[in-house]
């Protein structure tokens, strides 16, 4: 699912300027999510992109689940995150003496969450004193989408704004009744945002208190209305008792059975797509099982593995259906209204797979068609040009083919959101 040209482009482009890429680190934590999450895609082989079709499915992923990314661990960062920018404003100093100071308890966190019980999901854990990727980098695109930051904020800004407060606290004059509140800027954090717990760099934990539940539940709700984010946050499926018994999919029939009908269209359109599109790049691999010649082990080749695996994702296409002309319409629609660029080619492509598969009367036919295979390996060339592994000549890059390149299903970081759905159930159950 992610190693496309679209993306090799961007972490090139953003190598050959490398300064302003660690600038971003430093004052715009949007930007700097998103490019290590352009990075962290190719350490997993389950959103490999070889085929250009990644903006979709970030686009599927932003639609569903408003905020989120493939970087985060635990929802409580959301909090954690504005609380430390709060501890580090609390004293008389400068913006930049906050801003140490709050770079600093990043990585007192990391140690305070240890010291809790917490491991699995801490940022930092490993890295330590090395710690390249912040919890405030990682988190900065959810505290936006969910309003608990304003739009283009920075941590840089939140101080500037407290030491004008400090400054219009002295020198703005009393009102006579001591009940009336003083006209103060904005601060840029969500004026109901919870009280950060005592101790909190000392020893904390992942478990929301039920009054950070609610906030975060409503935070989503109205920043994030018509999303199936939203409506899994307000309605817990019955069989959804524990992290164990979460559905394996967005689409699962215990999520899909209580939606509102727009969302059922939404949810089914992106199932069918993801279904589909897995096939290319199951077809993909085939192609360079055979180029390659490779086997599993003494009896099974690789080429025998993907042609089996193609039988069975043909079989399961055919049950769900694919997505209609009208279907693919509103994905193009879907991907531009999230600022996304959608070129001609990819829809082409797309299109015609689809078609392609229609019109197959079986697997075999369908990896038997000389238009299907040329098809793909054009679309790789496409994307990756001379990188290509299918590229003339470049023998290199085919054997250095691992076995399985993308060949996991798109499932829009739902195993993400999950656990973030998890936490949220958690606290509430405790209520």
């Amino acid at each position: 699912m992610r190693n496309g040209n679209s993306r090799m482009s961007l972490v090139i482009t953003e190598d050959e300027s490398m300064t302003s890429v660690f600038g971003w680190m430093a004052t715009d934590a949007e930007q700097s999510r998103r490019m290590m999450e352009v990075v962290d895609q190719f350490r997993d082989s389950t959103t490999i992109d070889d085929l250009g079709l990644g903006g979709i499915r970030d686009a599927f992923s932003d639609t569903l689940f408003p905020g989120t990314s493939t970087l985060h661990t635990r929802i409580r960062y959301a909090l954690f995150v504005p609380w430390l920018m709060q501890l580090a404003s609390d004293r008389n100093a400068t913006v930049p003496e906050m801003s140490g100071a709050f770079a600093r308890s990043e990585f007192q966190l990391t140690q305070s969450l240890l010291n809790g019980g917490e491991s699995a999901g801490v940022i930092g854990r490993v890295a330590g004193a090395d710690l390249k990727r912040r919890a405030s980098a990682v988190y900065w695109g959810m505290l936006s989408t969910w309003g608990v930051i304003d739009r283009g904020f920075t941590t840089r800004e939140y101080f500037e704004r407290c030491i004008l407060r400090r400054e219009q606290k002295r020198v703005l004059p009393r009102a006579d009744d001591p009940e009336a509140a003083m006209e103060l800027t904005p601060t840029g954090l969500h004026e109901r945002l919870p009280t950060a717990p005592p101790g909190l760099l000392n020893a904390a934990d992942f478990t929301l208190r039920p009054e950070d539940e609610q906030f975060l539940r409503e935070a989503i709700i109205h920043n994030a209305p018509d999303s199936l984010l939203a409506h899994l946050v307000e309605n817990q499926p019955t069989s959804w008792t524990d992290f164990e018994t979460a559905p394996d999919s967005f689409a699962s029939p215990e999520i899909v059975a209580d939606l509102p009908e727009a969302l059922q269209g939404l949810v089914s359109r992106a199932n069918r797509y993801a279904i589909v599109v897995q096939g290319a790049s199951l077809v993909y691999n085939l192609i360079l099982a055979q180029r390659t010649e490779r086997y599993i082990d003494d009896e099974t080749s690789y080429e025998e593995h993907y042609v089996n695996q193609i039988r069975e994702w043909f079989d399961e296409t055919r049950r769900e259906g694919t997505p209609t002309l009208e279907e693919q319409n509103l994905i193009w629609l879907m991907v531009t209204a999230t600022g996304r660029a959608l070129s001609r080619s990819t829809i082409a492509f797309v299109r015609e797979w689809i078609a392609s598969v229609n019109a197959a009367g079986t697997a075999d036919q369908l990896i038997g068609s000389a238009d299907v295979i040329q098809r793909i390996v054009s679309r790789e060339r496409e994307k990756k040009g001379p990188r290509a592994r299918l590229a003339p000549g470049n023998r290199r890059a085919l054997d250095a083919w691992s076995g399985a390149a993308g060949t996991g299903r798109n499932n829009f970081r739902w195993n993400y959101v999950a656990q973030h759905l998890q936490d949220l159930y958690d606290a509430r159950t405790a209520d």
